[in-house]
């Protein structure tokens, strides 16, 4: 993506944020500016509660396969170190990629996400959740990841507005899918 058309997409978000626009506004415009940006077949907003280990989906624009209100355990790996403890970007290039680091791969592979971009979502220097990119295997080798954060930081305001409506606290977390 060129420079003008970046800054062009970051100032709408921006503006959407400025004029109070609904929750769900903001995530089809930042799905709109991710497409632009970098691309995906399937692209997902996750909340993390550190403290319960759980993450909660907020948005997807594959619904049948990721719904919004979907949970996920947390369990230790380097994912986990990598994007949620450390708050670093986390591309993957391949099936094997997405196979290490996500229990629901055979969905993903089967609707063509063989490589993932995940770009934490920091408040305050805390992971407080991701943007979740997916494509075909190697969409994201030339990625530039800076841009990501950009977008990430815009997120910060309505994820923090749509996670009481998860209940990440919970103890009863049940049989859930884990990352």
């Amino acid at each position: 993506m060129d420079e003008p058309n970046s800054m062009s997409i970051i100032s709408s978000l921006a503006f959407s944020l400025h004029r109070g626009e609904p929750v769900e506004t903001f995530w089809k415009e930042l799905d709109r500016g991710l497409q632009d940006a970098f691309g995906h077949k399937l692209f997902t907003v996750l909340a993390y509660d550190a403290s319960s280990g759980l993450l909660g989906r907020v948005y997807s624009t594959q619904q049948q396969i990721n719904p919004v209100g979907g949970r996920k355990r947390v369990t230790k790996s380097t994912w986990t170190k990598q994007v949620l403890e450390d708050g670093k970007i986390f591309r993957g290039a391949t099936r094997e990629d997405i196979k290490a680091v996500f229990s629901d791969y055979e969905v993903l592979w089967s609707i063509g996400c063989e490589s993932v971009l995940n770009i934490p979502i920091r408040k305050q220097g805390i992971v407080i959740g991701s943007l979740n990119l997916l494509d075909k295997a190697g969409h994201y080798n030339e990625a530039r990841i800076e841009q990501a954060y950009v977008f990430a930081q815009l997120a910060v305001t309505p994820l923090e507005a749509c996670r009481e409506t998860l209940q990440l606290d919970s103890t009863d977390s049940g049989d859930l899918e884990h990352v």
